[in-house]
């Protein structure tokens, strides 16, 4: 979806969503915590997108990764954000908080802990628009870089970052 034709929705399908950045925040660590059975994830998850579940649950859950993944088609397969295990995690919400929070303030001018509503799919552009100076650009950079392509000096501070750096919530 354009973002800058369609707009920001605040539905899906009819069914009212709650479409604050925080809601969907709290979705990716819900379904990312480890030792709670998937259906209690899945139950907790919807429970943040859907001021009331819908009694179809399938369509909830589509609702769910179509709004999660502003509006891109998912395949079925796929278990919900982050699926793809191959690509190296840039970035987690819990650990890199700060780091965020300070990126958006000092760029944007906006505070994420007292702006009253940022749309998700806004808040998801403003994040990808971070310039790459900020820190929480270079940490994602550092995480994911390959280091194939690197020239040996700069491999070994990457390493280094990495060890720093690394991400505990997996």
């Amino acid at each position: 979806m354009n973002l800058l034709l369609n707009g920001l929705p605040e539905e899906y399908k009819g069914i009212p969503i709650s479409a604050d950045f925080r809601n969907m925040i709290q979705v990716d660590l819900i379904l990312r915590e480890e030792g709670v059975p998937e259906a209690e994830k899945t139950m907790a998850a919807l429970s943040q997108l859907y001021p009331e579940i819908p009694q179809d649950l399938e369509l909830a859950l589509e609702g769910l990764a179509w709004f999660f993944s502003r509006g891109a088609r998912q395949e079925k397969s796929e278990k919900g954000p982050g699926a793809d295990k191959a690509t190296p995690r840039a970035f987690d919400y819990e650990q890199d908080a700060n780091l965020i929070y300070a990126a958006f303030y000092a760029v944007y001018g906006i505070s994420l802990t007292t702006v009253e509503f940022l749309h998700w799919w806004e808040f998801l552009a403003l994040f990808e628009g971070l310039p790459e100076n900020t820190l929480i650009k270079r940490v994602m950079y550092w995480r994911t870089v390959n280091m194939s392509e690197l020239p040996k000096e700069e491999r070994k501070h990457v390493r280094k970052m990495r060890r720093l750096l690394s991400l505990i919530h997996i």
